[in-house]
């Protein structure tokens, strides 16, 4: 996706017949746009990533370079299902119970605690008159309406585990959240709300999986180096989420579901943000150099793979000299996890983990069960006092809230840690980055010479189709480097012009008679960038924030790339930041990420950040609650001046003053209840 810009023909001499005025008591050009026929055209209002885009993947000759690119991804997963920091792994109190004895296989009952009060529930077969250690498998299963208890032609999960279970490993089939007996929390779970918590019913389903995992290594006879996944359909993504994050899983077959056209389309395959800027081909590479066998069918969106999919996994296996260790079967049916899906999963195991290559060996074999029924759980109902949604909901904020807690930057020890975990965890959670200037595409509208002398521009990034207008107030004599700020409102730049007359208001006036090169930016959707709101309306489709970032994010992604252009300027020296109304907090979410600011003023517009309410009304972003959110950004700004006013006693800087004491800096940082007037931000900023 390119940037494009509207035609310069339309409008490169516009402006340029102004008035010039003697002072900025007079009317200022504020407008980019002088023509009401122009405006920007923002690719990010059409560019919607969907379930159903294609990816295409990149091809990497390096294995550095994709090295790094897998530590990037990994960490990504872990904060987009709200993982990160990892919560506490809490006693299992693993249940296991019920057996029922075959001649070389036995079954039953299991459940533990992934969470304190959540179960995750499932069946445990295991090999009968055979010596371990075993290697184990996990199956999660699909979107089949019964679940992991599912026994058909097309998928029979309790089948699958009894020949594994024959075949030598110990073997747990666990439920999806909502399915079977795992009914605390039902498969519709979830929505902004939880989301800002990180908390999701992918989330919870991804936890559940890394637990499942220490359930497996707990068992006295299982090899914990040798702890495999496979799973179709639902199934299949949760199995690729799992192998991509937890380097445990040695051994995998997503069955059905690796597809470079399609990633999913139920809400438990749709964690927000997991897939801003990343695809499901992708983790499937993660899994590289572990041996994987991908299962795929011409009858759904696993139809391209021995063409797409495929040679593209293969290609990082070869980076690995390990191109051996990934294999394809595709079969000319729909979607399934049928018998010939499981052979060959079956006989890819038995090479790859019990060294047994002979594909014969691994026929399947009938189940030998009937009353599947009695696999069941909880068959009369969750037992009395179990928590219920709620109360897991409620316990899973207290868990994140002491986590951060543990970590309030009291010494600089603290303070060192806790910037390394909040930068990466506000980081990914934000999807934005401070550009490259290399990357920055800057179209200059118009100039008007005039004192201070405008320059209109439209600002972007190379391939992201992103246009900010912008205007640059420059004083008309620059004999030597200016200091500059970067000045955002949150209803656009007409908020700093008088509505009557045009004149700028006394902030702006201020800044402008002290020699500064103001740059006012409108942000997506504010001032000139406001589209017509029909522009927006694909935020209605399927699991929108899973592929794109909110309002919110591109707003703070718009403030570092206007810094960013700031700081390719040769003729503006020291660059500071200012924000009011409701663009104040955004600003500090984006200086949190940027680099080289030299001082910050920043209106708080009286937000409580106590209240998720507020967040999800002027500052939504999935998982930012979970990451921190102003807090944890407050601490990254320090030691760099900070002046933060209009808290109205709602906005909490406790943070900020424990980081700024503890880097021996509170000179750096003042807090004001009520707003500041326009001296003292001057002040604040040419001091």
């Amino acid at each position: 996706m390119s940037a494009v810009f509207p035609s310069i023909t339309k409008f490169c001499l516009l402006g340029l017949l102004f008035g010039l005025c003697s002072t900025v008591g007079y009317a200022l050009d504020s407008q980019v746009f002088s023509d009401p026929a122009e405006h920007v055209l923002d690719g990010r209002l059409q560019a919607v990533r969907k379930i159903e885009t294609f990816y295409s993947f990149p091809r990497y000759t390096d294995l550095a370079a994709w090295e790094a690119r897998k530590a990037e991804l990994r960490t990504h997963l872990w904060v987009s299902m709200g993982a990160y920091p990892e919560p506490p792994k809490t006693p299992l109190n693993a249940k296991i119970y019920d057996k029922m004895e075959f001649s070389d296989f036995t079954v039953e009952k299991a459940f533990f605690e992934s969470l304190p009060g959540f179960y995750a529930t499932g069946t445990l077969y295991r090999p009968k008159g055979k010596t371990g250690p075993f290697p184990a498998v996990l199956c999660p299963h699909g979107h089949w309406k019964e679940g992991r208890l599912t026994h058909s032609d097309e998928n029979s999960i309790p089948t699958r585990c009894m020949n594994f279970a024959k075949q030598g490993f110990v073997v747990f089939a666990i439920d999806m959240v909502g399915y079977n007996d795992s009914l605390q929390i039902d498969h519709k779970f979830g929505g902004p709300a939880e989301w800002l918590w990180g908390l999701s019913l992918p989330g919870l389903q991804f936890w559940n999986s890394i637990r499942a995992v220490d359930f497996l290594a707990s068992l006295p006879e299982v090899d914990p180096n040798r702890i495999g996944c496979t799973g179709a359909s639902g199934g299949g993504t949760q199995t690729f989420n799992l192998m991509a994050a937890d380097e445990r899983v040695r051994f995998a077959a997503p069955v059905n579901m690796l597809s470079a056209h399609y990633q999913g389309g139920c809400l438990c395959e749709n964690c927000p943000n997991s897939r801003i800027g990343a695809f499901n081909v992708e983790f499937g590479a993660m899994m590289a150099p572990r041996p994987l066998m991908m299962i795929a069918c011409t009858g759904d969106w696993t139809n391209e793979t021995p063409w797409m999919e495929f040679p593209a996994i293969q290609s990082i296996y070869k980076l690995y000299g390990a191109e051996d260790a990934v294999r394809f079967m595709q079969q000319d049916t729909g979607h399934n996890y049928n018998q010939l899906s499981r052979e060959a999963v079956y006989a890819a195991f038995g090479e790859w983990v019990l060294g047994d290559a002979n594909a014969a060996n691994f026929k399947e074999k009938p189940l030998e069960f009937a009353d599947i029924e009695s696999l069941r759980i909880f068959p009369d109902g969750l037992p009395e006092g179990t928590k219920t949604k709620d109360a897991i909901v409620a316990e899973w904020k207290r868990m994140s809230e002491e986590q951060w807690a543990s970590r309030q930057p009291t010494t600089s020890a603290r303070l060192w840690s806790l910037q390394a975990t909040a930068g990466t965890a506000l980081g990914h959670v934000l999807s934005v980055h401070l550009p490259d200037p290399n990357s920055l595409v800057i179209h200059r509208v118009a100039t008007v010479k005039q004192d201070p002398f405008v320059e209109k521009v439209v600002i972007g990034r190379r391939g992201q189709g992103d246009q900010i207008p912008g205007i640059l107030y420059l004083p008309a004599r620059r004999d030597a480097a200016l200091s500059g700020t970067v000045l955002v409102h949150g209803e656009g730049r007409a908020a700093f012009f008088e509505q009557a007359n045009g004149a700028p208001k006394a902030l702006l006036k201020s800044l402008l008679e002290a020699g500064q090169a103001v740059l006012i930016p409108d942000l997506f959707m504010t001032g000139e960038a406001k589209a017509d709101s029909s522009a927006r309306q694909l935020t209605g489709s399927n699991h929108f924030f899973t592929y794109n970032q909110t309002d919110t994010a591109l707003r703070i992604q718009d403030i570092l790339t206007a810094i960013a252009y700031m700081q390719t300027r040769f003729d503006v020296q020291r660059i500071n930041l200012a924000a009011c109304g409701e663009a104040g907090p955004w600003a500090l979410l984006a200086a949190s990420q940027a680099e080289g600011l030299n001082s910050l003023a920043l209106d708080a517009n009286g937000f409580d950040s106590t209240s998720d309410e507020a967040f999800l009304h002027q500052a939504f972003v999935p998982g930012l609650r979970r990451a921190g959110d102003f807090r944890t950004a407050q601490a990254l700004l320090a030691p760099v001046p900070l002046l933060i006013h209009n808290t109205q006693d709602r906005f909490d800087t406790t943070w900020a003053e424990m980081s700024y004491k503890t880097f021996l800096s509170e000179e750096r940082l003042q807090v004001y209840a009520a707003k500041a007037e326009p001296g003292v931000i001057l002040r604040w900023l040419t001091r």
